[in-house]
């Protein structure tokens, strides 16, 4: 592991100047000892050589005359150089002469060998070779005091490294101590910088240190005033945030918000759910700046019935609901007064806006248990308002829980049917009384369960107008029936609410698909008259549309409604199809009799088609047919079935 001081700026400059000189040094001196080396061993050798050639024209001589006499007397003369430590003649590659020194034995020689070939006088022919072995003492001598020369270098230079390297670690200690300061710098921490005052480079460093601290110091006072007004406009805007989170901003009162955070938060309390009366109809006649005058005057009211109360807290929960929160439960006598001294006291206000005198009625959802109080304060409001009272606390008898999980639970139903194709029309004959034949038939809508089980509109229908599925039953019902009859030679119809007509885009399907399958001229449209038909224009507008294609109207429950004869003058229909509550007791009822007389009688002065449905025995078929009734429905002749069986 490295130490903290070698890991410093200084410390690695040294190091690395120490390292850099020792392998410089070292290739330095192996290099220039070898090349040395060489210079020297080759010297030798051409001092050897040299004399080799000297003496080879003598000993050449020698040999081509024969006389080896002479040969001794040369390689004695040669012999005079104590370097030499042999002489050898070969002739024909056999020893002629050979004459050795006295060191010749010497163990720590190392001879060099060199062979001197000897050539005939005046000829290039060779004749011999002349040996040579000369000691490398020489040799070693020079190299020795080189390498000496070289080592005294080596050391001079060593000494002067070193010498730089402390000098350059003294030169950069003013750095490594800049260096520990700056390691644990902080803004709340100031630096206090010595100054060389020499204009070196350390001292230019530490200044610009000095004066980038004083800036940061700036800065960091700044950064901090900053932080401290973001802190307090965060605080001011998470204050404003859940103000507006948990406050109404009409009324100042507490909101929805607030008070399920207070029921939550509440052992044993209770609950008023406040809802002004067709509020709505203020603020039609009167305007929304006088009818938000009215909220804001209603919310001060409250607050001023109550002020006496301090368990009690008020709440907005929307555009005309409020709420009285219990924070402690009352003995439920005294609760019961309260919430109806409230709805007397509410009535006796006259809420005045300029000229204007507003008095306005509310009903009250009341819930004496806190856990989900709100909720069952607001199922007791709707009971109260569909029983006509004025306040009503809610009671487990109610069953409206059960209600709603069973709305939910057939809304998931039809859902389910829609996904899977499992809504079908049925359909039902209608027979002409004269001949007895099937005229038409009606489309009757049934969903199939998943077992197989065929139900009937009575159990699902009302649920799917009020989860907004209706229209989709109505556009299946519509492309089934078209698509079934459009090979069929026999007339059908096909219900339409009141709603279907008035949205444009239902009544464009409806003649698309009339258009489509081509069944203009047999398809009978019944308009269901229980709902009653308050926009004239608009439902006239549709009937002379489809008329124009061919199609024919009915009005279907006819009887059931109050205005059935002013439907008859206003509206072009073709068929009346009259109600079954009168018709299935028509064999018994008297006053059922009379009613369906008057309406057959009325429609054939009109020139208009009777239709007499829920015709269930031989009775009150045969009582229907005495009245003059034109044509019969009913489980007498055919239940709805998926085919049409025609006679």
């Amino acid at each position: 592991m490295k130490s903290k001081n070698f890991k410093s700026l200084s410390s690695r400059i040294v190091v690395s100047i120490v390292l850099g000189f020792g392998m410089i040094l070292y290739s330095v001196f192996f290099v220039y000892e070898k090349i040395n080396r060489e210079a020297f061993y080759n010297i030798e050798i051409e001092k050897v050589k040299f004399m080799a050639e000297t003496v080879e024209p003598l000993i050449a001589v020698d040999i081509y005359l024969d006389m080896y006499g002479k040969m001794k007397r040369i390689a004695s003369g040669l012999m005079q150089n104590q370097n030499i430590l042999s002489v050898t003649i070969l002739k024909d590659s056999k020893i002629i002469f050979k004459l050795k020194s006295p060191n010749y034995k010497n163990v720590g020689i190392t001879p060099f060998l060199v062979k001197q070939p000897i050539f005939q006088p005046n000829s290039k022919i060779k004749i011999g070779t002349l040996i040579l072995k000369y000691s490398d003492e020489n040799y070693k001598k020079l190299r020795d005091k080189y390498a000496k020369l070289l080592i005294l270098l080596a050391i001079a230079l060593s000494i002067f490294f070193t010498f730089f390297a402390i000098y350059i670690r003294n030169l950069l200690d003013p750095l490594r101590k800049i260096a520990k300061l700056l390691k644990d710098y902080s803004p709340d921490k100031p630096i206090k910088f010595e100054y060389v005052k020499d204009n070196s480079e350390i001292d230019l460093i530490s200044t610009a240190l000095y004066e980038m601290q004083k800036k940061i110091l700036e800065y960091s006072k700044q950064q901090q005033n900053i932080n401290e007004l973001l802190e307090k406009e965060v605080d001011e805007k998470t204050a404003q945030l859940r103000e507006q989170l948990y406050k109404d901003r009409l009324t100042g009162l507490p909101n929805r918000h607030s008070l399920v955070n207070d029921i939550i938060s509440i052992e044993d309390g209770a609950l008023f759910v406040i809802n002004i009366d067709d509020f709505k109809e203020v603020n039609d006649f009167y305007g929304q700046v006088v009818g938000d005058h009215v909220l804001i005057e209603f919310a001060k009211k409250l607050l001023d019935m109550f002020s006496y109360y301090p368990k009690i807290k008020a709440c907005r929960l929307s555009g005309d609901e409020f709420a009285l929160l219990f924070t402690q439960k009352p003995p439920l006598k005294e609760f019961q007064q309260l919430a109806q001294k409230l709805v007397d006291d509410i009535e006796k206000i006259i809420f005045i806006d300029g000229n204007n005198k507003i008095s306005i009625q509310v009903t009250i959802g009341c819930a004496y248990q806190i856990q989900e109080a709100l909720e069952k304060a607001d199922i007791a409001l709707k009971s109260a308002r569909k029983e006509g009272l004025s306040c009503k606390i809610y009671d487990e008898k109610l069953n409206i829980e059960k209600q709603y999980e069973n709305n939910m639970q057939w809304v998931k139903k039809l859902k389910s049917a829609m996904n899977d194709d499992r809504i079908v029309p049925f359909y039902q004959a209608i027979y002409d009384n004269k001949s007895a034949k099937v005229v038409s038939s009606e489309c009757l809508i049934r969903l199939i369960d998943t077992d197989g089980t065929v139900i009937s509109p009575f159990h699902f229908l009302g649920i799917a107008k009020k989860s907004r599925l209706y229209n989709q039953l109505t556009r299946i019902m519509v492309h089934k029936s078209c698509s079934y009859f459009e090979n069929l030679d026999c007339d059908f119809s096909v219900n339409l609410s009141i709603d279907d007509i008035l949205d444009s885009r239902i009544s464009q399907y409806v003649v698309q698909e009339v258009q489509r399958y081509n069944v203009s001229k047999k398809i009978v449209f019944e308009i269901l008259e229980t709902e009653g038909i308050e926009n004239y224009d608009e439902v006239s507008s549709f009937i002379n549309d489809v008329k124009a294609l061919g199609c024919r109207i009915s009005i279907d429950d006819f009887g059931s409604g109050y205005s059935s004869f002013e439907h008859l003058l206003k509206l072009d229909i073709d068929y009346i199809k009259i109600d079954g509550t009168l018709i299935k007791n028509l064999d018994t009822d008297k006053n059922s009799q009379v009613v369906v007389e008057t309406i057959v009688d009325f429609a054939k002065k009109l020139g208009k088609t009777t239709i007499a449905e829920f015709v269930h025995n031989e009775a009150v078929y045969e009582k229907v047919k005495e009245l003059g009734v034109d044509r019969t429905q009913g489980y007498y002749f055919a239940e709805p079935k998926r085919e049409l069986v025609l006679d």
